[in-house]
């Protein structure tokens, strides 16, 4: 019981070792999903993109989704989502050589993996951040957000079932532009039934679009709370907590701390989550990962959580429950190898588990997993 660590490069027959961060996902039945770059020591990255799987078993199985999909090369790591509304996976991330398409890899249970070109399907310019898939369940929407080549303007690739579509996401709003070395992420509201799109200026201001049945507006989130300036991390994680009715925006900032905005109806407020739970000093350009643990038969108590790589290149938990933000050392405590670039991370509620997973030093997949 609580947490415990395996290592699922070394336990799961055929599976290849990895180079850059994993990304991760819960589907239907149960089944977790870890997805990432295979390793080899002559040539680095090997462009193809696998996934170790499981069930309730907790005996992990290994694929090639490229070649089982027939789909192009990856770049660099990528991103997994589900489309609930199709019951489909999704994994989207840039081709080889940096060619700027967003590539997708999709699954349905009657069709297996394919493949798609999104740039080519929604004639949309060319990427030069890592792209990020998410879904707005409320209309049954995919989105997938980048910041496009040649310029500071985040793109929005969005399908409802009716085909691929491009919108210029900074040219709509008269949003500022966002920086060069930075990629937007998205998340959905459900109850509030709005999309959110999150990036950084080349200041280090967080910037919002969001979208409601009016259209999409923009926000410094910055400006709004006063609160630090962001690192210069790749991301900026973004989730809500449905038991309370709110979102959050967590960050590291230029200061070296974890930092949190979060909105509830009477605005956007600032918390730095350093301070309030005496936790280690993050790695100072990491991402962080965040999300809610909704109440359920095994949590009789929602609670927050925080996940990131610290100075010490240990991964390092902070969580929130009544009121109070409480600070969890996870990789120390259980001699876990040191973690490269930053965790990957979601909840399974109907269980009460947490899932966490993360690229070691030895370029190995490792779990970190709670179970009550």
């Amino acid at each position: 019981m609580g947490w415990r660590i395996k290592n699922l490069t070394t336990s799961t027959a055929g599976a290849p070792h990895a180079v850059y961060q994993p990304t991760a996902w819960l589907f239907a039945q149960f089944t977790r999903h870890v997805v990432f770059q295979g390793f080899t020591s002559t040539a680095g990255g090997d462009g193809q993109l696998y996934e170790l799987y499981c069930s309730d078993s907790d005996d992990w199985n290994v694929k090639n989704l490229v070649s089982e999909a027939d789909g192009a090369p990856a770049a660099t790591n990528a991103n997994g989502y589900i489309w609930a509304h199709q019951g489909s996976q999704h994994v989207v991330y840039q081709g080889s050589r940096f060619d700027g398409h967003v590539h997708e890899l999709w699954y349905t249970e009657d069709d297996g993996w394919n493949s798609n070109d999104l740039t080519g399907a929604a004639h949309a310019p060319l990427t030069l951040s890592q792209p990020y898939g998410y879904e707005t369940y409320y209309d049954g929407t995919q989105r997938v957000v980048y910041h496009a080549r040649g310029g500071t303007h985040i793109h929005e690739l969005r399908n409802s079932g009716n085909g691929w579509h491009d919108t210029d996401l900074t040219a709509a709003t008269g949003a500022p532009g966002c920086a060069a070395d930075s990629a937007p992420t998205g998340y959905s509201f459900e109850d509030q039934r709005t999309a959110h799109v999150l990036d950084r200026t080349e200041t280090g201001h967080i910037i919002e679009f969001w979208a409601d049945a009016g259209g999409w507006h923009w926000g410094d989130l910055t400006a709004t709370t006063g609160a630090p300036v962001a690192s210069d991390a790749e991301t900026i994680s973004g989730y809500v907590f449905r038991g309370q009715g709110t979102q959050h925006v967590d960050y590291v900032g230029g200061d070296g701390h974890v930092h949190e905005l979060w909105w509830q109806a009477d605005g956007w407020r600032h918390v730095d989550l350093t301070v309030a739970a005496a936790a280690a000093v993050p790695f100072p350009t990491s991402s962080v990962v965040g999300y809610a643990f909704e109440s359920g038969l095994f949590q009789p108590v929602a609670t927050q959580h925080v996940l990131y790589a610290g100075a010490d290149n240990q991964v390092h938990e902070l969580w929130w429950s009544q009121g109070a933000w409480h600070v969890n050392d996870i990789g120390s405590r259980l001699g876990a190898p040191p973690i490269v670039g930053h965790p990957a991370a979601f909840v399974e509620v109907d269980h009460g588990w947490q899932n966490v997973f993360y690229l070691s030093d030895a370029h190995e997949i490792i779990e970190l997993r709670w179970t009550p």
